[in-house]
Order: C-alpha cells, then sequence, then structure tokens
C-alpha cells in the first residue's frame, strides 16, 4: 500500500473519532466570545455610568492594582511552597485569572486619574475645552499601559506555568478595552478618528495577536485575530461612518504576515483565513452602498472608486498572497473572487483582468488543490452574477475609448460573461470543475440575473441557451456517472437556464424572436434526449420533459400577454386556437411519452396525469376568460379526454401487478378524476371520465378508487349544476331530479343520484367475471363500501326532506362497516358524525321541536365522543373483531388509534361554546395520552393548549385570567424534579431518535427532554407573570438558581447540555438581576458573569475531552485538568480493590468462582453470537470491544489515508485519560518497541 511518490518526510496528521465534546468545543467558544464582550460592557458600565467624580478612577485603580500585586505575590508563594514543576490547580488558575483582570482595569483607571491630576487638578499639562476635557492621546496612554500590564501577565504565566484560563484574560482585556473605550475614545477626538484613537487600535489589535502566539493557544490566535477583524465593522456600524471600517486594512495584512511564519500551525491559519474574507466581504457590502472613500487616521488616501472596497480587496490580495503560495490559506483565492463582487468603473476592470489571471494561474498548477479551484470558479460566478446585477441596475459606463463606450451590461453580458462560460467549458474539459460547480451553475445564476437580462438584448438569452443546450448534450454524452440518478439531476441542472432566462428576458422585452425562442428550445430539448434515448425509456420522469412542456406553455402566454405590444393582432378566436394548438401537442407528448406507443410504467403514467391535470386547468382558464365557442369547447374537452382514453385502450395488459403499482394506478385515476373538474363543454370530458375511472377501478378492483368515486360524483354534480349547454343541461332539465337539495352544506342537485349509480352498476357488471378468477374474487367488505355507499347516497338524494336522513346513513354504515370489517370508514366516521348531527341539529332549530336553538357546537361534541369512543373499542378488539386480517395492512392499522384520538381532541377543543371546562379537560387528556403511549411532542404541545384553554376559561368564570401562567410554572417544576430524579413517566416506551452519525437509533433521553421542556415552561410563563406582579428582579434570581441546578447536575453526571444550558443562563439571570437593582450590584454582576462565561470555557473543555491546540505546528494540543477527578483518589481506589482482592484466601476464592460460574450458567439464557470484535492484552485483566460503526469508520479513515506511507506508518488507536478516541500514526519502528 505505499506510495512511491510520498516524501520520506511527510508526518500524517492525528484524527479525533470521539472527542467527548457534546457540548465543549459550543461551549468554548461560545462562552469566550461571550465573556469577552461581557468583560467589555462590565468596563465600559464603571467607567461611564458608575462612576459620579474622577477621584473614584484613582480609589478603583489603587485597589485593581494593589488586587493584582497580590495575586502574583500568591503564585511566588505557591512556586516557594510546590517548586516551579506543580501542577494545574484551580486556585492558581482562577486567581490568575482575576490578576491579570484586575491589572488591566487598573491600567485603564489610573491613566484616567493621571491625567485628571494633571491636567484638571495641577494644570501641568494642557487638555480641551469643554466638559469632553480629556486630551485625545489619553487613548494612546491608555493602550501603552495595557501593553505593559499584557507584558508582565504573560512573564507571569509562563514563569508559573499557568492555564489556559489566565493566558484567556490576557487576550481578552486588550480586546475588551477597544470594545468598550472604542465610543469614550472618539468623544476624545470630537467624533474623528482621528491618528492617536487610530494608534491605540492599531496597538490593542496587533498586541493581541502577538500575545497570542507567545501564549502558544491555537483558540486565543483565531479570537484575537477574528476580533481585530471584527472590531473596524463594529466601530462603523456603532458611530454609523463607514470610513472607519478602514482599520481593516492594517489588520487584514498583518493577519497575513502572520499566517507567513511557516512554524505557526498550519490548520490554525486555514481556520482563521475564513473568517477573515467573511469580514471583508461584509465590509464591502457595507462599503459599497454608500461609495465610501478610503480614510485612514485624518489623512484621505484613494477616492472611490478607488475607495474603501478597493483597498480591501488588494489588502487581500497583497497581505494574503505569500500564504497562499505556501498552502496555508486556501480561502484566499475564494475570498479575492468573492471580492470582485463589489468593485465598480475602472477598478471592476482591473480587478476583473486580475481575478481571471489569477484563476488561469491556479488551474495550470498542479499542486492547487481541486477544492480551492471549483470553490474560486463558484466564488467568480457570484461575484460576476452580483457584479452584474448591480451594473445593471446603475447603468454605469466603465470606460471610453474614442467614440467607443463600454457600459457595465455591455461588460457583464457580452464581454465577461462568455470568457467565464469559457473557462468553465476550458476546466471542466481538465476535470477542474464538475457539474455542480462548473458552466451549469454559472448559467444557472445568469438566467436569474433579472436586472441583467431586463437590460441586455435577445441575444443573451440565445447564448444561455445555446450553452445549456450544448451542456446537456455534453452531460447525456458522458457514461462515466455513478447512478442514473446523478446523470438525471445533471441533465436538469442543464437545461433550467434555458427556462429560467427565456421566462424573464421574453417577458421584459417582447418581440417575435423571443416569441419563438421557447418553442425552438422546446424542440431542441426534446431532439437531444430523443438523440440520446436509450432503448425505448421514456422521458416522462425527467425534467426535460417537464422544460418542454413548460416552454410550450410559455410560448403560449408569450402570444397571448405579447401578441398586441408586438401590434400582432390576436383576436379572442386566434387565442383560442393557439390554446388549443398548444394543447394539442402537450397531449401528443403525453400520449407518447406516457403508454401510447410503448410500454410506459405505472409511476410514469401517473406523472403524466399529473402534467394533463396541469395542461387542462390552464387550458380552461384561458379558454372560459376568451369565451370560446362550443365547438372550441368540445374541441378542448376531446383533447383532453383523449390522453387517458388512447392510453387506456392501448394497455390490454398491466404488467406489474405488485401492490405498490396498484396504489399508483389507485393515485392515476383519482388525478383523472380531479383533470375532469375542469370540463368547459357541458359534460362531454367530466361523465367519460367518471365512466373510464369507474370502469377500471370495477375491472382492477381499486380499492381506493372505489371508496373515492361516490365523493366525485357528488363533487361533479354539485360544481357543475346549472353549467354548460349538453349534458349537464340536459339533467338539469329533468323532472324532479332537475330540483336543488341541501342535504349536504351545499346546494346539490338530486340527478347526483345518477352519477353516483354508475360506480355500482360496473361493479355489478364486473362481479360475476371477477368471481369465475382464477385467483378467486377481489371483492370482499373493503371493496363493496364505495358502491354501498353511493347506493345509500342515491337513495338519500331522492328523499324529500334529507335534513334527517344524513343520521341515520350515517349509522347505517358506522353498523354496516363494523360487521363487514370495513376499516377504511373509520378515518372518517368522526366527520361524518360532525356532519350528520349538524343537519340533524339543523333540522330541530329550524323547526322549532325544542323551544330554542341547540348549541350546534354539540355536534363537535358527538364527533369528538365518536373518536373516543372508536380508540376505545379499538383498545379492548372490537372495532376490529370483525376486520379480515390476511386482507388488511397492519401498518395502516397501526395509525388509527391515534387519528381516532386526535379526532377526538380537536372536535372537543371546539366546544368552548357549551362550557370552557370541555377544552380544558381535552387539553388534559392529551397529556395524559402523550405519558401513557410515549409521545413527548403530545405531551409538550398540551401544555401551552392547556395553558390557553384554562386562560379562556377563567375569562369565562370572570376569574384573574393571568393566574392561568401559574400552570406551565407548575408543569416546568414538576418535570425539573423529574429530570433530577431521574424518574420515567412514560407508561409505554418512548420511540428511538433517528441518528444520522450512528447505524442505529439513539435511545430517547428522558431526562434531557423534561430538563429542557421543564425549564422552558417554568421561565417562559414567569417572565410575564413576574412583570404582571410587578417583580422583575425574581425572574432574573430564577435563572440563576435554574442554571446553577443544571451546572452542577451537568458536571455530576457529565451532561453537555445542561452545561449549555447553564453558559446561556447563568450569565443571563445575573445581568437581569442586576439590571432590576442597578448600582453597585449591577456592576458586581458584571464582572460576575463575565468571569462565569470565561472560567466556564476551560471547564467545559477539560470536562468534554477538548483539546487546546498549540499555535506551533507540530506541538501536542494542551488539555486542562482543571474540572477532572484527581488522578490520586483514582490510583487509591485501584491499589485498594486490589489489595482487598489479594486478601482472599485462595481457598475461598476458587470455591467462589465455581459457584458463581454455576448460578451463572443456570440462571444466564444462552448467548448470541458476538459480532462485535473484542481486544484483550496480556497487561490487563480486561477486553476492549468495538462497536461496527467505529471500525467501519477506522477503516475508511485509513483507506483514505492516501498520502501516507504505510511501510513507515502504522495507524493506532489510541484512547486518552480524558475519553478522547484518537486515530494515531506512529512510526512502525516506534510502535514495534
Amino acid at each position: 500500500m505505499a506510495i512511491p511518490s510520498l516524501p520520506p518526510t511527510n508526518n500524517p496528521e492525528n484524527t479525533v473519532l470521539r472527542g467527548d465534546n457534546d457540548a465543549s468545543i459550543i461551549g468554548l467558544y461560545a462562552s469566550l466570545a461571550a465573556g469577552g464582550l461581557m468583560l467589555a460592557y462590565a468596563i465600559y458600565y464603571v467607567t461611564v455610568v458608575n462612576v459620579n467624580d474622577d477621584y473614584s478612577y484613582l480609589t478603583l485603580g489603587v485597589i485593581t492594582g494593589l488586587t493584582a500585586v497580590s495575586i502574583i505575590g500568591m503564585h511566588e508563594w505557591f512556586r516557594y511552597q510546590k517548586g516551579p514543576d506543580r501542577g494545574e490547580n484551580p486556585i492558581e488558575e482562577y486567581g490568575g485569572a482575576i490578576g491579570v483582570l484586575m491589572g488591566a482595569l487598573s491600567a485603564v483607571w489610573i491613566p484616567r486619574f493621571a491625567v485628571f491630576y494633571a491636567g484638571k487638578e495641577e494644570d501641568w499639562i494642557s487638555v480641551q475645552e469643554g466638559d469632553v476635557w480629556m486630551p485625545v492621546w489619553l487613548a494612546t496612554l491608555q493602550t501603552l499601559s495595557m501593553i505593559l500590564v499584557m507584558e508582565i501577565s504573560t512573564r507571569s504565566i509562563k514563569r508559573h506555568s499557568l492555564g489556559t484560563l489566565p493566558r484567556t484574560i490576557v487576550i481578552l482585556a486588550p480586546l475588551s478595552l477597544a470594545f468598550s473605550a472604542i465610543g469614550i475614545w472618539l468623544d476624545y477626538s470630537r467624533g474623528e478618528l482621528e491618528t492617536f484613537v487610530t494608534l491605540s487600535i492599531v496597538l490593542l489589535t496587533v498586541s493581541a495577536i502577538l500575545y497570542s502566539l507567545r501564549l502558544d493557544r491555537d483558540i486565543l490566535y483565531l479570537l484575537s485575530s477574528g476580533m481585530a477583524v471584527f472590531l473596524p465593522i463594529y466601530i462603523a456600524l456603532g458611530e454609523g461612518e463607514i470610513e472607519y471600517a478602514g482599520l481593516l486594512v492594517p489588520a487584514v495584512v498583518i493577519v497575513g504576515i502572520t499566517a507567513t511564519d511557516r512554524s505557526l500551525s498550519k490548520k490554525m491559519i486555514e481556520n482563521g483565513s475564513g473568517f477573515v474574507v467573511s469580514a471583508i466581504l461584509f465590509c464591502q457590502l457595507y462599503a459599497s452602498e454608500s461609495s465610501a472613500d478610503f480614510v485612514f487616521a485624518d489623512f484621505l488616501i484613494s477616492e472611490y472608486p478607488f475607495g474603501l472596497t478597493f483597498w480591501l480587496w488588494f489588502a487581500l490580495l497583497v497581505g494574503w498572497f505569500a500564504p497562499t503560495t505556501m498552502q496555508r490559506t486556501p480561502a484566499m483565492p475564494i475570498g479575492l473572487a468573492l471580492a470582485l463582487a463589489l468593485l465598480v468603473d475602472e477598478a471592476a476592470l482591473i480587478g476583473w483582468t486580475v481575478g481571471v489571471a489569477a484563476f488561469v494561474y491556479l488551474e495550470t498548477r498542479p499542486q492547487a488543490r481541486d477544492w480551492v479551484v471549483r470553490l474560486t470558479f463558484m466564488a467568480m460566478i457570484v461575484s460576476w452574477w452580483i457584479s452584474a446585477a448591480i451594473g445593471s441596475q446603475n447603468q454605469r459606463t466603465l470606460t471610453t475609448f474614442g467614440e467607443f463606450s463600454l457600459s457595465s451590461v455591455e461588460a457583464s453580458a457580452y464581454l465577461l460573461f462568455p470568457i467565464l462560460v469559457l473557462l468553465g467549458f476550458w476546466a471542466q474539459a481538465r476535470g477542474r470543475v464538475r457539474v455542480l460547480d462548473g458552466p451549469p451553475m454559472l448559467l444557472i445564476l445568469a438566467s436569474l440575473n433579472i436586472p441583467l437580462l431586463e437590460e441586455s438584448s435577445v441575444s443573451l438569452s440565445i447564448f444561455i441557451t445555446a450553452a445549456s443546450l450544448y451542456q446537456l448534450h455534453y452531460v447525456l454524452g458522458k457514461g462515466d456517472y455513478d447512478d442514473e440518478k446523478t446523470k438525471l439531476l445533471f441533465s436538469a441542472l442543464t437545461v433550467s437556464p434555458i427556462l429560467a432566462s427565456l421566462f424573464i428576458q421574453t417577458d421584459a422585452q417582447p418581440n417575435l424572436l423571443d416569441i419563438l425562442l421557447p418553442i425552438v428550445a422546446a424542440a431542441s430539448i426534446f431532439a437531444i434526449c430523443n438523440y440520446h434515448r436509450d432503448g425505448s425509456r421514456s422521458l416522462m420522469l425527467r425534467f426535460e420533459m417537464t422544460a418542454i412542456l413548460s416552454l410550450i406553455l410559455m410560448f403560449l402566454a408569450n402570444n397571448l400577454d405579447n401578441g398586441h405590444n408586438m401590434q400582432l393582432l390576436i383576436d379572442p378566436e386566434t387565442s383560442v386556437s393557439l390554446t388549443l394548438l398548444c394543447l394539442a401537442l402537450v397531449s401528443f407528448l403525453l400520449i407518447f411519452e406516457g403508454g401510447g406507443f410503448s410500454h410506459t410504467t405505472p409511476r410514469e403514467k401517473l406523472v403524466g396525469m399529473a402534467y394533463l391535470v396541469s395542461a387542462a386547468i390552464i387550458s380552461a382558464v384561458i379558454i372560459e376568460f376568451e369565451g370560446g365557442r362550443l365547438s372550441s369547447l368540445v374541441l378542448r374537452d376531446a383533447l383532453v379526454a383523449s390522453v387517458p382514453l388512447f392510453v387506456s385502450f392501448r394497455t390490454k395488459q398491466l404488467f406489474d401487478l405488485s401492490e405498490e403499482a396498484r396504489t399508483i394506478g389507485s393515485i392515476t385515476l383519482i388525478l383523472l378524476l380531479i383533470a375532469g373538474m375542469t370540463d368547459v363543454s357541458g359534460g362531454l370530458l367530466a361523465l367519460p371520465v367518471l365512466v373510464l375511472v369507474a370502469q377500471r377501478s370495477a375491472l382492477h378492483v381499486s380499492t381506493p378508487t372505489l371508496i373515492s368515486l361516490p365523493f366525485f360524483a357528488v363533487a361533479y354534480a354539485s360544481f357543475f349544476e346549472g353549467k354548460g349547454n349538453t349534458i349537464w343541461k340536459f339533467f338539469d332539465s329533468l323532472p324532479y331530479l332537475g330540483d336543488s337539495t341541501e342535504l349536504l352544506f351545499f346546494a346539490s342537485p338530486r340527478w347526483t343520484s345518477l352519477l353516483l349509480l354508475i360506480v355500482p352498476a360496473f361493479v355489478l357488471f364486473y362481479f360475476p367475471q371477477e368471481k369465475s378468477r382464477a385467483g378467486g374474487s377481489r371483492y370482499g367488505p373493503e371493496q363493496l363500501f364505495g358502491p354501498a355507499v353511493a347506493v345509500l347516497l342515491a337513495a338519500t338524494f331522492l328523499l324529500p326532506d334529507p335534513k334527517v336522513a344524513p343520521i341515520i346513513v350515517v349509522a347505517a354504515i358506522t353498523a354496516g362497516a363494523w360487521k363487514q370489517g370495513v376499516v377504511h370508514w373509520f378515518w372518517v366516521s368522526p366527520l361524518a358524525t360532525v356532519w350528520a348531527v349538524f343537519q340533524l341539529l339543523d333540522f330541530i332549530n329550524s323547526g322549532g321541536y325544542v323551544g330554542g336553538d341547540i348549541n350546534y357546537d354539540y355536534s363537535y361534541l358527538c364527533g369528538g365522543l365518536m373518536g373516543m369512543i372508536q380508540y376505545l373499542l379499538l383498545e379492548n378488539g372490537t372495532l376490529l373483531q370483525n376486520v379480515n386480517e390476511e386482507g388488511s395492512n397492519p401498518d395502516v392499522l397501526e395509525y388509527l388509534s391515534p387519528v381516532s384520538r386526535t379526532y377526538g381532541y380537536i372536535f372537543t377543543l371546539a366546544t368552548g361554546g357549551i362550557s370552557g371546562l370541555l377544552p380544558f379537560i381535552s387539553a388534559l387528556l392529551a397529556g395524559w395520552d402523550g405519558l401513557k403511549n410515549g409521545f413527548p411532542i403530545l405531551l409538550h404541545g398540551s401544555v401551552f393548549v392547556q395553558f390557553f384553554t384554562l386562560y379562556w376559561w377563567l375569562l369565562d368564570l370572570d376569574i384573574d385570567s393571568q393566574n392561568a401562567l401559574l400552570w406551565p410554572i407548575f408543569v416546568g417544576l414538576i418535570m425539573l424534579n423529574l429530570s433530577w430524579r431521574e424518574v420515567n413517566p412514560y407508561v409505554h416506551a418512548v420511540a428511538p431518535q433517528f441518528s444520522y452519525d450512528e447505524m442505529d437509533d439513539t435511545p430517547f433521553d428522558i431526562e434531557r427532554d423534561f430538563g429542557i421542556f421543564g425549564s422552558a415552561f417554568l421561565l417562559v410563563a414567569l417572565l410575564p407573570y413576574m412583570d404582571y406582579l410587578d417583580i422583575e428582579q425574581v425572574f432574573g434570581l430564577s435563572i440563576v438558581l435554574i442554571s446553577i441546578h443544571h451546572v452542577i447536575l451537568g458536571f455530576q453526571r457529565d451532561q453537555g447540555w445542561r452545561r449549555l444550558l447553564s453558559l446561556i443562563g447563568m450569565p443571563s439571570g445575573l445581568i437581569i438581576t442586576g439590571w432590576a437593582y442597578e448600582g453597585l450590584i449591577m456592576v458586581v454582576m458584571l464582572f460576575l458573569a463575565a468571569l462565569t462565561l470565561i472560567g466556564q470555557a476551560v471547564l467545559y473543555a477539560s470536562r468534554g475531552g477538548l483539546e487546546i491546540g498549540s499555535t506551533k505546528e507540530g506541538v501536542t494540543p494542551f488539555v486542562s485538568e482543571i474540572g477532572l477527578p484527581s488522578l490520586e483518589k483514582h490510583n487509591l481506589l485501584v491499589e485498594s480493590s486490589k489489595k482487598a482482592r489479594e486478601n482472599i484466601p485462595i481457598a475461598e476464592e476458587e470455591e467462589g468462582k465455581a459457584s458463581l460460574e454455576e448460578e451463572v450458567k443456570m440462571s444466564e439464557p444462552p448467548k448470541r453470537p458476538t459480532i462485535t470484535p473484542l481486544f484483550s492484552s496480556f497487561d490487563t485483566d480486561f477486553g476492549i470491544r468495538l462497536e461496527p460503526s467505529l471500525v467501519s469508520d477506522l477503516k475508511g479513515l485509513i483507506e483514505s489515508s492516501e498520502n501516507v506511507d504505510f511501510t513507515k506508518w502504522s495507524p493506532v488507536l489510541a484512547i486518552s485519560s480524558n475519553g478522547a478516541i484518537v486515530l494515531n500514526w506512529e512510526r512502525k519502528d516506534q510502535s514495534e518497541e
């Protein structure tokens, strides 16, 4: 397996397979960032809001300075007592962090007082006039003082070998000062970012970056470099001056310079480059809106268009070109291409010239990674799309050469776009870019560039169409695809630009060429697909068929909408004729591809029917709007009906008799019934369709269609009553049958019974044939249920007064369905009960039989009771006792129980008009249902419903409705208690959760679920209730208490979700509490929240086994021991257990082992064969079992390591002391030792 081209000095990188960092990585980054921001706000709050006079700065500075010095003395005492090689301990870690923080605060406040005393008190130095008297250079003085504290702290940290926590404070201190003091310093300079302020910001950010390298933590480097580029954006957004973002230019250059140092970790540099590029792009977007100039300090460097946007792009090019050539910043070429998007005028010409040349250079470099080339090309595509859209809206002139001028639209559409397309074809031919990141994506984005298409000529659409057709021919002609689905996906991507570009441009600039282009494109697509057709395979399931039909529709729409604009005399008759012509083309295609001339699958017929429904709806709307003659209406319905009739006539035999095929066929017939609803001729489409579907359903015994036919018959008659001049008109003229009845919620003609009787008529016709079938008749109670319903409804429609009939019909159908085991009825029986009871109540109320009106909500109550009764009968087996088990589908019946209960809950919730107690009881029953059947979603959702129903009930009772908030508070407390006690209240087991990371589903974590939702219910309800009682501080204290509860259990039980909740909740609760009390308590809470956040970072990292990398290449990552169990205690326990085993006499031990083995043999069942590999060692008395998923991942990682010389390196699975599972690469001579 050795690779000869591999350099012998290449060291493979270790891979962490499981770091147990459930919340560690998120907690680490989130707590560091949030802690830094909290610290910045705390400094600002103390400095500006909470200081009453200038002498307070002296008091604060002296106290914090003495605290810092005393902590230095503490470190020296520990060094004297335990020596310089002592291990980490929490006292020194947290003490060191506090010392750095106190020193940083002292460095801010003492210079502030010194300037006050020297200027205002003694007049030794000159100060400014007015309320803001502080000199501008005070910012630089505070900055230098901060750097001095950083230097002292860094030396102390290295002297005493302190861990990550104090090092983090060293880096956060200058960054926090910059964030908190920038507003104050700008007040000193009267709102101008002048030299001293600029120098201070640059010194603070640069010192943070450099000291992070000295302190040797990669996360601190990433944090400092990220904050260095974020700070200028923060200043610009906060002050409303985009020119202030010019500070980003030196920050980008400095970060780029540090990236050139080969001694620094390559992985660290790569991780940091992405954020820098994102910051530049965001700042460019912000700067382009105001056409900002590039201003640095008090000096104007250059004006727009070579303003801030150009200089940001230039800083990325110059500052990061060197590390990019060293393959240390792969994000740079991608970011450089994206940064081209917002360059304008001459700057855009220069930038795009450099960008195209740089891409050619990158693509031709063999060491350039393919993914970098692909993402760079994608970035160029995105940049072109943005710049073209902006340039098309602004209509700018880029340059002028004599009498010739090049506009932004012309440059984007006819110069740059063809260049990019040719570059894409070239890179695609060389194998550097693929379909998903190559020319098809460029063509898709070009077709969606609405401003460019609206401003350019039709030649752009022609170019997009021609390029897309070439790509379609290229994709269909290739044979090196993994599977057929990939090929079809790629062909779909190549066709979609044609649709989008023609749709946009032909609508914006109508002319004769635009109108003809869609039909030409449709013919071209069909020709290319037919050229590459594999045998007689249909195009029905491919996107190209959708594109062809859409282009035909586009051709029709362009003719109808734009004909008058081009002075073409298109009258209504011509419009109808064009519609019929296009419908004829669609019908021919559907017949040709849908089974009229070749065999097709049921799925293809289904898709073809969906196309037919769409075409039928569109053509019906157009013809109804234009008002066609009767001959046109008849021809239209004939064209629609010709597709199913011709395909049905040609289908002599069904080859696929599987259950899936039968289901798809049933759906196809139902779609055909929907197409019949588009009848425009008065029954010449709907009636043949109804007859055809009834005939096919009866012939092939399609249960879903036989059940659906009665409902469609009623819908046809009700919808088409009084419409048309053919069949429906004849039915309406029949005596008695032409009358209307209000059997349903809407008026329906009595001749509905004629349509209903079609269904049982065909069943009776094919029933003898089915009985003589070799396999026996397929007609059973379920299949005959639909025809029986049709007969009952037909008889009901013929009754003189049908109000009382529904309750009788529903009762009869329910009894018959139970008796014959027709389970499908019970899916809708509660709905039918509501309808029947409603009709009965309407009959009683209209006749005044009880002396007053009965509330119609009783119909919902009856429907709810029907659902619950149905559920109870289903549970005890009575409901399904007559069901034929062989003919029923158990998977479908599994959902009947929850559906019945859902009917009961929903309908009972609608009974508020009877009593507000009923909906509340329904919500309580839903919650109990969730507990009983193991449905957490139902349980949690019911709590919300319980609150609202209780709220409305209290309103009805004239009781203070705000007290309803006590209910979710009470529920939340119960859930928290159950989570703490690890009690499972569910009667049945909860279904496991699906996991993409594991081979098997993961068990449902009940403790986590109750802990999260209990906290949410408690706090969400507590906030408005405490506000109602006007005691907001209780809410903050409640958050703190809950967070303390979660953080204690989170570290005791090693549960990351609890630690995450405390990460968010602890500082939030402290701030809310301080906000309520204000004053000194607010100050204490702010600093406490900041230290809590930063301190938790190390605990998350250590408990999760998260390794903090070094800034240097090849150095072993650091793992903090703070928060881990004591190793000495662990060793003592191990030794004591060994001694206890040694003290047992040998004879007793052997007897105990023998008796234990006999008991185990008698009690244990036979073991199943073990499929997970077990590894053992001679040095240990225990084995190691690896799950198959882990072994598979290991094999995949090892096989994917193409750059590893296996003759010199050996893969070794290592488990560290903190539980991290790492795939190490060790030299074979080293591993053999």
